[in-house]
């Protein structure tokens, strides 16, 4: 499985904040694959927030039990070395988290991320498309915990949830066809 991040590029260019301004903005975002052009930028963001999350840098979906004391304390390493080999697309997507700078969130960064990741995936030929969001039963969320989009965000976009993991996180998926 191939893991598709897609950080908030063109970060020279930022947009003004609604938590800054008190409004949100009318904002157009260019969405990107993370590949070899585009690490900059991710790690620019990445490294802005301290590793994400103390270091994961959107690597514990591609660690195996057995390499997680291998990688400890390297996880940027490890997804450098993840993206620079991403030639290859295998048949399924997994989008496991979107990482949005604190400056813009809540102004559709994630729609757009998750909107844009379909676009890409149906570019490379398409495939079963795995999301893991929180369902947040319409009650107030801190947006720090909903790295992994909403419920219906996915919902909204033609995911159908597969199965809960817990009281709030889900596994969804969407079969997205080629052009």
């Amino acid at each position: 499985m191939k893991e598709l991040a897609v950080p908030r590029v063109n970060s020279e260019h930022a947009l003004p904040s609604h938590t800054k301004s008190g409004r949100q903005p009318k904002a157009q975002f260019q969405i990107k694959e993370l590949g070899k052009e585009t690490w900059p930028d991710f790690e620019r963001v990445v490294e802005k927030h301290n590793g994400v999350w103390g270091g994961c840098w959107c690597t514990a979906f591609h660690l195996k039990r057995s390499e997680e004391k291998e990688w400890a304390g390297k996880h940027r390493a490890l997804k450098e070395k993840l993206v620079r080999k991403l030639d290859v697309a295998p048949p399924d997507w997994r989008i496991t988290c979107f990482f949005i700078d604190r400056d813009h969130r809540k102004e559709g960064v994630s729609k757009a991320a998750l909107q844009g990741a379909l676009r890409i995936i149906v570019g490379k030929g398409g495939g079963t498309v795995d999301g893991y969001p929180i369902d947040t039963r319409g009650k107030p969320y801190s947006s720090s915990f909903l790295w992994g989009g909403t419920h219906s965000m996915f919902t909204k976009l033609g995911f159908r949830p597969l199965g809960a993991l817990g009281t709030s996180k889900w596994i969804m998926r969407k079969v997205v066809r080629s052009r």
